[in-house]
């Protein structure tokens, strides 16, 4: 659609809304929108019908997706609560406090009117690879609060650094073993378990809590059936072992600009599923990171070639 941008702004502070510096996203969806909450009165005395209601509260959140760059993750997961710290020609983040608050913006120009959701954070980052596509990452968020603006975003949107990651060139390792050949599909989850919280005086969010700990999970879909993997990862899961997994992304123009994520201490979820077997044969496997001493956190995020 014409005249239609999504945008994100890195808030100032908590409470004030960032339009005026914003970046566009490279948004295949967008669903952040309110989502209302009605309570209806349950006194007696109106015979079949509703005797009255209000609208008790307001979310605000929802998902939106992107094809992923270095410039719009690197965004999204200070929105997460990671902290990016540069470190040559490398930027490495690692969990933090939720501290920077992002503002989500669509705007349609057309109509000459925009929608704002401030005060986000985001509740889960999940990175998606698959063959013949675009990496994109999904972000879910939780915010305080909603306008809709009588007029346009005048602003020119800076774009996000970096060109679009894609499925060739990334490197999957179980153990330090490139299985990369072996796998058609991979999904990495990072849930912060975030939920926002009303007061008595208002219908949106007052403030975004953490309502349990958070998890780091990994989906792995094989190309074929695996024996020795499949084998592995049972006898894994009886011993309850551990093993490292290491994930790379890399730009569509240039290799040696890439993402790489270090996940030291992984352990299988359930055990390995085969599937298809009376056709082409498959296999899959569900992960979970778990914090590990050496770097105080269940994942490490590395730009390689990337200045923030």
């Amino acid at each position: 659609m014409d005249g239609l941008s999504y945008l994100v702004g890195i808030q100032t502070r908590d409470g004030v809304a960032q339009t005026d510096n914003m970046t566009l996203l490279n948004a295949t969806s967008y669903g952040i929108l309110p989502k209302a909450n009605k309570v209806s009165s349950q006194a007696v005395g109106s015979g079949r019908w509703e005797r009255d209601g209000f609208i008790s509260k307001i979310d605000i959140g929802g998902d939106v997706n992107i094809e992923a760059n270095m410039g719009q993750l690197d965004i999204l997961l200070q929105g997460a609560g990671f902290k990016g710290t540069q470190q040559s020609d490398n930027y490495e983040f690692v969990p933090g406090a939720f501290n920077k608050f992002l503002t989500f913006a669509m705007n349609l120009e057309d109509d000459n009117m925009a929608e704002t959701a401030q005060d986000c954070l985001v509740s889960s980052l999940k990175l998606s690879a698959q063959m013949e596509a675009f990496v994109t990452a999904t972000a879910s968020v939780v915010g305080k609060n909603h306008n809709i603006i009588n007029n346009k975003l005048s602003i020119s949107p800076t774009i996000s650094k970096g060109e679009s990651l894609i499925c060739l060139g990334a490197v999957i390792k179980e153990d330090g073993t490139d299985q990369t050949a072996k796998i058609e599909s991979i999904d990495l989850t990072i849930d912060n378990k975030l939920e926002g919280k009303a007061a008595l005086n208002s219908i949106y969010n007052k403030v975004i809590r953490q309502s349990d700990r958070g998890t780091v999970t990994l989906a792995i879909n094989f190309n074929s059936f695996d024996k020795e993997s499949y084998k592995k990862g049972h006898e894994l899961l009886k011993k309850n072992g551990s093993y490292s997994v290491e994930l790379e992304f890399a730009e569509s123009t240039d290799e040696t600009k890439k993402v790489k994520i270090t996940l030291p201490k992984v352990k299988l979820s359930q055990a390995p599923e085969a599937k298809d077997m009376e056709k082409a044969g498959g296999m899959s496997k569900e992960l979970t990171a778990y914090y590990d001493e050496s770097i105080s956190s269940p994942l490490k995020i590395v730009f390689e070639n990337y200045t923030a």
